[in-house]
């Protein structure tokens, strides 16, 4: 034993076989033991220790104090690395590019060449950050499985088409062993779909060399490689795959439009010209929404297309009435768009003239209605055009050019012989019906240069809003001077049509208190100053209600003017003047003398007085109580006199004029039994009711003594 112990202290430098002897720079037994480190320990009991520990950040500090433990733990640190670890070290060599650290690992340590860290083996991760070197170690190891898909089913090869790495592709499909098709989960990508979205020209050429990939996979939308390098604009790409013979053109995405209608919809113009060269380029095929790629084409106006497509490729019917799933027609549609010379392209190629879409419009009716210059020439220059074409709401060409104004499309459609320019629609309007209607006066005035024009047509609108005016009330509406003019102009026309408020032109005019317009509707010797009972209302009623006070005068002048007329609602010009406020129009109404009625009273049957005495216009209660026609004992449908009003709204200078004369009671009381006293009390005017106190029998004498009459007028 004592000889084993003095070849096992042998082995340690700190000690010699002279126990007397000590090394240099030690003196004793206790700096021996002082200048010990735990480096110092055998080789056995750092590796005892090392696996010890919990954690490889422990053993990594542990091997970090110096080189010589760096040599001695780390394989300490692979070992733990493999067995608590899921040889993540692997994977952190494959994610930052160290060769001879995998292959120190894979030969030396015999790691596990397809370990799953986080989902991926050190393959994929090698792929993913471009660790080319590393990935081919992996490959060249008999174990590797290439296909292996993390939880997104992203594979090696899916990656490294992804990430451009064409060596690495190159590499796996050297392998008989490597599936070529396998799709991640999120967006159904094949490695050659995926390639092709990315634009790596190299790898999609290699993986379409091996025969073996499917160029017609489906992503989650549906969509095949090709539509995704139309959507690059990817030319080579495309071609490459248009050469393969299994290309399919026919397949159709999530919303049924083939690699022709994408194309199209993508504005990729050249693409289109080689999908058109293919042997099978499926061009009349229909969408979800029954739509074609010629559709697509008029649409994006692209006129290149359209010609390529109609140039012996597309097969649609020619016919009058092909409308398409409820959208606009071929030609309907280049109408619309205002592609004159795509509208001519169709017609250069048998298109009918008068195809009409899903509302019943003609190419015409659209071109009119947009103002379409161009267009609208070169489809009048068509011997078959039908001038006369209704849509389904009557309306013609010549209706939706005036109903927007657009005044050189009607000098077009007005030089064609034959065209009609009174016919009216569903709705009873014609064309300058519309024009009068928008206030396009430069419309309204052309086609009132022409001869027989119609000018008395009535709306006969009930929605969105009831419309039954003329041209003649839109003209004065708008004050358009010149219009009004040349329409008076027209023996025909009837100034006097009432429309869905039973107003008249000169109603119009009197209401907007427009004294010129006035003077011109005049000038008609058929015109109606007074309103017919039931037909129309009158015209002074509405000047006087909006106190247009020039109108009212220029009215009052009028030969048989009825100075009193009230129907319905509207009240006789006096009572509608007081009533609104418009005392300088009562005023000038009280001054007309016996004509007037100054004890007209309104459906609650109340009198010019009470209501001027309740609006507190002393002015013409002053008036009207100096007039002896005037009835100062008049009380409404409730009993109350014109001194209760007074007294109710507190209006304490027309009680003082009302207690003034003696036509005028003081002590009425209404229906409820309540007097001007108490109806003064009631509204807290205490002044006003002092000033009635002072006024009841025997107390209502005026500071003379007397309660004066009033004065007669003439």
């Amino acid at each position: 034993m004592a000889k084993e112990h003095s070849g096992g202290r042998q082995q340690n430098s700190c000690y010699s076989k002279d126990t007397n002897v000590l090394p240099l720079g030690i003196t004793d037994q206790t700096d021996i033991l002082e200048k010990m480190t735990v480096l110092d320990l055998p080789i056995e009991m750092l590796l005892s220790i090392a696996e010890e520990f919990d954690s490889s950040r422990d053993i990594l500090s542990f091997a970090r104090v110096n080189k010589r433990a760096y040599g001695l733990l780390r394989s300490a640190l692979y070992k733990f690395n493999i067995q608590q670890q899921n040889a993540s070290a692997l994977h952190w060599a494959a994610c930052n590019g160290r060769p001879l650290m995998a292959k120190m690992m894979l030969q030396r340590y015999l790691y596990d060449v397809n370990a799953v860290y986080c989902s991926n083996t050190p393959l994929i991760y090698a792929v993913f950050h471009g660790s080319t070197t590393v990935a081919h170690i992996l490959l060249a190891n008999r174990h590797i499985d290439v296909n292996f898909q993390n939880k997104r089913g992203q594979c090696a090869l899916w990656w490294a088409a992804r990430r451009g790495g064409t060596d690495i592709v190159e590499r796996l499909l050297q392998r008989d062993d490597v599936q070529v098709d396998n799709r991640d989960l999120k967006d159904r990508l094949t490695p050659l779909g995926v390639a092709v979205l990315k634009g790596h020209e190299r790898i999609a050429r290699h993986l379409l060399n091996t025969g073996r990939v499917d160029v017609n996979a489906r992503n989650r939308q549906r969509r095949t490689p090709i539509f995704h390098a139309l959507s690059r604009d990817d030319r080579t790409i495309t071609e490459m795959l248009l050469a393969d013979e299994s290309v399919d053109l026919s397949c159709q995405d999530v919303c049924g439009r083939t690699p022709l209608m994408y194309s199209v919809l993508k504005g990729r113009t050249e693409l289109t010209k080689l999908l058109l060269g293919h042997s099978r380029p499926y061009v009349d095929v229909r969408d979800s929404k029954d739509l074609t790629a010629l559709w697509y084409a008029v649409r994006m106006g692209n006129e290149e297309i359209v010609q390529h497509l109609l140039e012996g490729h597309s097969t649609l019917l020619r016919d009058a009435n092909h409308g398409i799933g409820g959208e606009q027609a071929l030609l309907c549609l280049a109408a619309y768009l205002g592609k004159d010379k795509m509208v001519q392209l169709f017609l250069d190629h048998g298109w009918d003239v008068n195809e009409v879409d899903a509302q019943g419009r003609t190419p015409l009716h659209l071109a009119a209605q947009q103002g379409h210059f161009l267009v609208a020439q070169v489809l009048l220059n068509r011997p078959q055009i039908n001038l006369r074409a209704q849509e389904q709401w009557g309306s013609t060409a010549l209706h939706e050019a005036a109903k927007r104004g657009h005044l050189a499309v009607i000098e077009l459609l007005l030089a064609k012989p034959g065209i009609a320019i009174n016919i009216e629609d569903v709705n009873g309007a014609h064309p300058l019906w519309w024009a009068t209607k928008g206030r396009h006066n430069d419309v309204a005035a052309r086609l009132l240069d022409e001869p027989n024009i119609s000018v008395n047509a009535i709306g006969k609108f009930e929605a969105p809003e009831p419309d039954s005016s003329t041209c003649l009330h839109h003209a004065v509406q708008a004050g358009a001077m010149e219009i009004v003019r040349k329409l008076l102009a027209v023996r025909a026309l009837n100034p006097n049509v009432g429309d869905h408020q039973k107003w008249t032109p000169l109603c119009w005019a009197a209401n907007q208190g427009n004294v010129e317009m006035v003077e011109l509707l005049l000038t008609r010797p058929d015109i109606r100053v007074n309103g017919v009972e039931g037909k129309e209302a009158p015209p002074l009623c509405l000047a006087a209600r909006e106190g247009q006070i020039q109108v009212v005068r220029r009215l009052l002048q009028w030969p048989g003017i009825d100075i009193n007329q009230q129907w319905g609602a509207y009240l006789p010009p006096l009572l509608a003047a007081i009533t609104n406020g418009h005392s300088n129009v009562a005023m000038y109404l009280l001054g007309c003398g016996k004509r007037l009625d100054v004890n007209a009273q309104t459906y609650a049957k109340e009198s010019a007085l009470s209501l001027a005495a309740r609006q507190g216009d002393l002015q013409v209660v002053e008036s009207l109580l100096r007039d002896y026609r005037t009835d100062c004992k008049s009380v409404d449908d409730r009993g109350r006199t014109a001194l209760w009003w007074a007294a109710h709204t507190g209006q304490k200078p027309i009680v003082e004029r009302l207690l003034a004369d003696d036509r005028v009671l003081i002590d009425v009381a209404d229906d409820e039994g309540i007097d001007a006293l108490n109806a003064a009390r009631r509204q807290y005017h205490f002044n006003t009711a002092r000033l009635l106190r002072a006024h009841r029998p025997g107390h209502h004498s005026s500071s003379d003594g007397f309660r004066h009459p009033a004065t007669s007028i003439s």
